[in-house]
C-alpha cells in the first residue's frame, strides 16, 4: 500500500484532558475503519452517535462520529472525524483500536498536504492554515483567514494571468519572425511589461507587510550609555523588564523581549551602550549590540539632551561597519521632560521626541514605527504572507525588471522570453503548481499533527 492508498489517523483537537476531543480519519479506508469500530452504518455529513468497541466488544468511547465521502471533505478523500471524551488514556485507545483495523498515524501536516495534492486546496492557502493556528494577534487572524480564503493565491493568479499573456506575445512573435512587426506593437509589449512590474511591485510590499503580521518586527534599540534604551524598553512593556540605573554600561547584553503593540507583535532587542571602553565585558556587548543591529527589521537609535546635533557622522559612530541602508532607522530622541526642544536633525531618518519617563511621544513613535515599515492598519494588509513568499516575489520582480530593461527589439525577444519563464516559474512556485518534493517536506513538516 503507497502513502497515498493509506488511511490516516491523529488526534485533531490538542492533547491532554478536556471536555471534548476530535479524532480524524482520511483515506480510502476510512469509512469502512469507522463502521467496523463502532458496528453502525455511517451516513453522509450526519452526527451519528455511536460507541467504538474493541476486538473483544467492549466498549472504548462513545460519542458522535461525522463522515465526509470524497470527494467533498477537506482532504478530498473519505473523511470521519470522531468526537469523544476528551483525556490522554481514552483518545490514545481508540486511535490504537483505529490503527488495528488498517489505519496508521498521521505525519505532521498531512491532512493538509493531502488537501493541497488532491487539488482542494493551493501551497499559499494550506500554509494559512498553520499561519492560523499560530496566530499571535486577531490582526494575523484576520489576515490568515483571508489568505485561507483565497486572497493572496487571486493575486498571485492575477499577476501570473498577466505574464502568461505577455509570453503568448513574445512567442508569437518569435515563431513567426518574418511576420512585419510594427515598432509601436513592440513599444506597447514594453509598456505591459513595466505594468506588470508595478503590479509584482505593489503585491511585494503587500507581502511584506503579511511577514510582518506573521513573524512580527525586530526591533533594536541602539544608542550611547544613559539614552535611556531600557527605560523605552520598560515604558512600552508597562513593566521593569530592563534594569535601569544611571550607571554607563549597565546593559552588558543584547536582551531580546516580545511585545505585543497594537495588535503588532514586535521582538525589542535592548542592547550596550555605544561607547569606546577598554571594559572587556562592556567591548563583547558592543560587539553583540552591533551584530544585532545588522539583523534588525528596524532600528530605534535613542539619544538624549547631551546630543543636541545629529548628522551622519555622529550617526557613523553609533551604526555598526557592516551596516546596510536596507535597514530602516527611527531617531530618537530621549528624555523630553528634562530638554523639550527637538534637536537639530540634518540626516534624511525620521526624529521622534519621547520621555521614556513620562510617556509623552509614545504613540507618535509606534505610528512613525509602522509608517516606515510601510504597515499603517488591519486595510492596508488584505492577507498574511511567509518570508518564502517575499523571496518569490523577489524573483519575480528581478525577472521582470531584466525583461523590461532589455530593448523592446527582435534581438532581444527570445531573452526577453526567458526572464519572463523564470518570472512566471516563481509564481507557479509560491502557489505549488511547479513543486518540488523537498519543498512540501519543508513546510508540511511545520504543521502539527492532526492539521
Amino acid at each position: 500500500m503507497t502513502a497515498t492508498e493509506d488511511t490516516i489517523v491523529a488526534l485533531a483537537s490538542a492533547p491532554g484532558i478536556g471536555a471534548i476531543s476530535v479524532i480524524r480519519l482520511s483515506g480510502p479506508n476510512a469509512l469502512d475503519i469507522a463502521q467496523r469500530s463502532c458496528k453502525r452504518t455511517l451516513s453522509p455529513r450526519t452526527a451519528t452517535l455511536g460507541t467504538v468497541f474493541d476486538e473483544l466488544d467492549q466498549p472504548i468511547d462513545t460519542g458522535l462520529f461525522i463522515a465526509f465521502p470524497g470527494p467533498h471533505s477537506f482532504t478530498g478523500e473519505h473523511v470521519v472525524e470522531f468526537q469523544g471524551h476528551g483525556g490522554s488514556v481514552v483518545t490514545q485507545a481508540v486511535i490504537h483500536e483505529f490503527l488495528k483495523l488498517g489505519a496508521v498515524p498521521a505525519n505532521p501536516g498531512q491532512f493538509s498536504e493531502r488537501a493541497f495534492l488532491n487539488g482542494k486546496l493551493d501551497l499559499i492557502q494550506a500554509e494559512a492554515i498553520s499561519d492560523l493556528i499560530h496566530a499571535t494577534s486577531l490582526q494575523a487572524v484576520r489576515a490568515a483567514n483571508q489568505s485561507l480564503k483565497g486572497v493572496f493565491s487571486d493575486s498571485v493568479t492575477t499577476l501570473s494571468t498577466q505574464i502568461v499573456a505577455l509570453r503568448v506575445q513574445v512567442e508569437a512573435h518569435l515563431d513567426f519572425p518574418d511576420e512585419d512587426i510594427q515598432p509601436a506593437t513592440l513599444d506597447g509589449l514594453s509598456k505591459q511589461i513595466k505594468t506588470t512590474l508595478d503590479d509584482a511591485n505593489m503585491l511585494l510590499a503587500s507581502a511584506r507587510q503579511g511577514v510582518i503580521l506573521n513573524t512580527g518586527l525586530k526591533v533594536v534599540l541602539l544608542g550611547p550609555p544613559n539614552a535611556g534604551k531600557s527605560s523605552l524598553l520598560n515604558c512600552l512593556a508597562q513593566q521593569p523588564l530592563a534594569i535601569v540605573t544611571n550607571i554607563p554600561g549597565t546593559t552588558r547584553d543584547a536582551i531580546q523581549h516580545h511585545l505585543q503593540i497594537d495588535d503588532l507583535r514586535l521582538q525589542f532587542v535592548d542592547t550596550a551602550g555605544i561607547r569606546i571602553t577598554d571594559d572587556l565585558i562592556e567591548s563583547e556587548g558592543i560587539r553583540r549590540a552591533h551584530q544585532a543591529a545588522c539583523q534588525a527589521d528596524i532600528i530605534m537609535c535613542l539619544f538624549d539632551h547631551t546630543v543636541p546635533h545629529i548628522d551622519p557622522v555622529w550617526l557613523d559612530h553609533i551604526l555598526p561597519e557592516n551596516w546596510t541602508p536596507e535597514i530602516p532607522i527611527i531617531l530618537v530622541q530621549n528624555k523630553h521632560d528634562i530638554q523639550p526642544e527637538p534637536a537639530t536633525n540634518v540626516t534624511s531618518y525620521p526624529l521622534c521626541q519621547i520621555s521614556a519617563h513620562t510617556s509623552v511621544g509614545i504613540d507618535d513613535l509606534i505610528a512613525t514605527l509602522k509608517t516606515t515599515m510601510g504597515f499603517q492598519s488591519e486595510h492596508t494588509t488584505p492577507f498574511i504572507a511567509r518570508e518564502r513568499h517575499v523571496y518569490r516575489l523577489s524573483n519575480v520582480i528581478t525577472s521582470l525588471d531584466a525583461a523590461h530593461s532589455l530593448p523592446c527589439d527582435l534581438d532581444h525577444l527570445e531573452l526577453i522570453a526567458d526572464e519572463l519563464r523564470w518570472s512566471h516559474i516563481a509564481l507557479q512556485e509560491m502557489t505549488g503548481q511547479f513543486h518540488s518534493d523537498d519543498l512540501l517536506g519543508e513546510i508540511f513538516s511545520t504543521f502539527c499533527i492532526g492539521k
